[in-house]
């Protein structure tokens, strides 16, 4: 007796493998930068949106600057305060050196004692120090001026590179503190692509090596691209670096903080025989690791895509499962060793083949067809099953 299974299989081929890495890396704009508030108030006009272009030193946010005004007003009078009083003890001191200057001739001549000359040259050096002091709280009061300005100038945040806006956190009338996160700014037009490596990767990978970068939502595009810096240093709490990937972003497809795919090819494997991935299946009662292998179904079989109308369901033949040892894992194939090349293998709807069924019915499918099926979402693999169950429950009867 047989049993009926809609299922789909495919010849296998030799072959070599690249060594491939897969890693997720995260997308970071060229020059990215978060802008924050050096000072703190009320927002009074918000310039720019998320989305926005902006060039090195566009205004993109105004904080109230009225008490910062003032501030700087006050700081200028005390700077004027502390120069007057420089001047006057420098004026004292210049006095104080005239009158030095004559008791000293007067000393010579023994017309003044030298008990007054030492009081005259201590006068002196205490005016001498105090024009030190005065100078020194002249450059304080100069500093604070300049601090004061400084806080003025920075309630007017503006770009600091040229640039996308994006993240915008601020509004008008908004009360923001010192250090508050206002907008995300970075170019766009290049992106770095940061990749995280373990200790054991980084006896393998290496800068320049080729990478190809791709996102489940962009299910026909690739991005071809090579390792460009490697951080020598490895954190000390993940025992990880950092690997980076810096290139051009066309059409800006690439945002700064989206996830992407990426194979890290550093070698080739051995020839073997290469299956698809979706072939390899872990048997739910065992867990081994194997494939189910039918007999080739003879010359009259077509691929489906050539077969008018409905999917063509081939006679039924021998199918049995075999354990394999995985040699080398790529992204739409491994090589294997434990079955041999010229074999047939069901790639989908492995689960309708348990309980030791002996015969089944298939449909044949190219080695592309099968390809675009693994790069296909969850929910269509399980939609084709479904069908294909369907199909087999509706063929029962008729070979009943």
């Amino acid at each position: 007796s047989s049993s009926a299974a809609s299922d789909v299989y495919k010849r296998q081929r030799i072959g070599s493998l690249p060594l491939e890495e897969r890693l997720t890396g995260r997308v970071i704009a060229e020059n990215q930068t978060e802008i924050i508030a050096e000072v703190g108030g009320p927002v009074t006009e918000v310039f720019v949106d998320s989305g926005d272009s902006v060039e090195a030193g566009d205004p993109l946010v105004q904080i109230r600057d009225t008490e910062y005004r003032e501030r700087l007003t006050q700081a200028e009078a005390g700077l004027q305060v502390a120069a007057a009083q420089t001047r006057q003890a420098q004026a004292s001191l210049v006095a104080l050196d005239n009158q030095l200057e004559r008791i000293r001739s007067l000393t010579e001549r023994r017309l003044e004692t030298v008990s007054a000359l030492e009081d005259i040259q201590v006068q002196v050096d205490v005016a001498q120090a105090n024009v030190e002091l005065r100078q020194a709280q002249e450059n304080q009061a100069r500093s604070i001026v300049e601090e004061r300005r400084l806080e003025l100038a920075n309630t007017t945040v503006k770009a600091p590179i040229d640039g996308m806006v994006g993240q915008r956190s601020v509004e008008r009338g908004q009360i923001v503190s010192a250090n508050a996160p206002l907008f995300v700014i970075g170019d766009l037009d290049e992106v770095r692509v940061e990749l995280l490596l373990t200790e054991r990767m980084l006896t393998y990978i290496r800068e320049g090596m080729s990478v190809s970068l791709y996102s489940e939502n962009w299910p026909d595009i690739r991005f071809d691209a090579a390792v460009t810096r490697i951080s020598p240093f490895l954190d000390s709490n993940t025992l990880r670096t950092q690997a980076y990937i810096e290139m051009e972003n066309p059409d800006r497809m690439m945002r700064p903080g989206m996830f992407l795919n990426a194979d890290v090819f550093y070698g080739e494997t051995q020839d073997a025989v290469l299956i698809p991935n979706s072939a390899i299946y872990r048997h739910p009662r065992t867990g081994v690791e194997g494939v189910y292998v039918m007999s080739p179904p003879g010359t009259e079989a077509r691929p489906v895509s050539e077969v008018d109308g409905a999917p063509a369901v081939l006679p039924a033949a021998p199918v049995q499962f075999i354990p394999i040892d995985i040699v080398a894992s790529g992204r739409m194939s491994s090589g294997v060793e434990g079955i041999r090349q010229g074999d047939w293998v069901v790639t989908v709807g492995q689960n309708l083949l348990m309980g030791n069924t002996p015969e089944a019915r298939a449909r044949l499918m190219s080695w592309d067809r099968m390809e675009e099926m693994q790069r296909m979402q969850t929910r269509d693999i399980f939609d084709i099953i479904d069908a294909a169950r369907e199909q087999r429950q509706n063929a029962a009867p008729a070979e009943s």
